[in-house]
């Protein structure tokens, strides 16, 4: 057993009120400090010092005051949020996981988080290959928590599980986002047609000239149904669906016979928007189309082949992968807000400490 004898600082941001139907505002975080002593590590557990902090959408879910069983423990308020991040072990009480290793894991939004027992499946605990540390390469550590990441890994498993071919055609929505941008240059490279959509000409430009897209619209100034009419005439095979809502229906309407959906998210009715009733699922048995529920955690089992082949990609320059890294643990609510609100273009980290 190892430990680092020290008191520690922690600041913490926490989960003051929730927002329910209402837009997410400053009034449901609060920042408080506390004392974390490293020497007080328990048996089989481990103090983390965290280094980047990843802003994704899902948290979203803990901002409401109903929900299902499943994420009541998310929802509790006056303890820490809790999202991906990457940390170095400063403290351990197992040998499983010693001093100095790095990981990705369920991470508190603060600066040091203890797991009182290590191997709760719910830390979701990867220790990262020893290459992480080398950001000579041009691959800066931040990027275990997008490309190398949880969105990195949606955007690949995802494509295996629609069992994608070549020759066909995909829509891939918020394809300027943290994970679509991956999925759209990640299908072009398995031969497939791809189109994209997004909230502003500016991130329209940007998916077809630096990402590669065959098109794109934006879904604020055009339909999805005049858009993928105008570009996808021959209908759609694959739809990796971020959006949900009336996206969905209309998809439902011009899926291909045996086509395939994968729904990873409903950003369409997040941060206090109105859930939305699809009314015309009864065409997805005429046509032999499948909807896919996707949660990444379901296939880590992705996460080598991932470092394996997109890693390289990154450091050859050959994946374009937008991010923005803003510093300081107190400032994660107001870059949470305006990423909510679509301020920003791809993936969205928090840096919290160097290496």
């Amino acid at each position: 057993m190892t430990i680092t004898q020290n008191i520690r600082t922690n600041t913490r941001v926490i989960r003051a009120s929730y927002a329910n139907k209402n837009r997410v505002t400053q009034a449901q975080f609060r920042i408080e400090t506390e004392e974390i002593d490293l020497n007080s590590v328990k048996p089989g557990g481990i103090i983390l010092r965290n280094l980047y902090l990843s802003l994704d959408p899902y948290v979203r879910l803990t901002l409401d005051s109903e929900g299902s069983e499943a994420t009541a423990p998310m929802r509790i308020l006056n303890v820490p949020f809790y999202g991906l991040g990457v940390a170095e072990v400063v403290a351990s009480g197992t040998d499983k996981y010693p001093v100095g290793t790095l990981i990705t894991a369920n991470t508190g939004y603060e600066k040091y988080t203890v797991f009182e027992y290590a191997d709760n499946p719910y830390n979701f605990i990867r220790v990262l290959p020893a290459h992480a540390r080398d950001e000579s390469t041009g691959v800066g550590l931040y990027n275990y928590v997008s490309a190398l990441g949880m969105p990195g890994l949606t955007a690949l498993a995802g494509l295996r599980v629609m069992g994608v071919e070549a020759g066909k055609t995909i829509f891939v929505g918020s394809a300027a986002g943290g994970v679509g941008q991956l999925v759209g240059q990640l299908a072009k490279a398995q031969g497939l047609h791809v189109i994209g959509s997004a909230g502003s000409e500016e991130k329209v430009n940007y998916v077809v000239t630096k990402l590669g897209f065959d098109s794109a619209f934006n879904y604020k100034t055009e339909t999805t149904r005049t858009a993928l009419a105008r570009l996808a005439p021959k209908g759609i095979d694959y739809f990796y669906d971020t959006i949900g809502g009336e996206t969905l229906e209309t998809v439902v309407d011009l899926i291909n016979e045996k086509g395939h959906i994968l729904s990873i998210g409903m950003l369409s009715q997040e941060n206090g928007k109105e859930g939305y009733p699809i009314r015309n699922l009864n065409l997805l048995a005429p046509k032999g189309a499948t909807i896919h529920g996707f949660i990444y955690y379901h296939h880590l089992n992705y996460f080598g082949e991932l470092d394996e082949t997109v890693r390289p990609l990154l450091e050859r320059g050959e994946i374009e992968y937008k991010q923005q890294v803003f510093d300081g643990i107190e400032n994660a609510p107001e870059h949470f807000i305006n990423m909510l609100d679509g301020k920003y273009a791809g993936k969205v980290a928090i840096k919290i400490s160097d290496l």
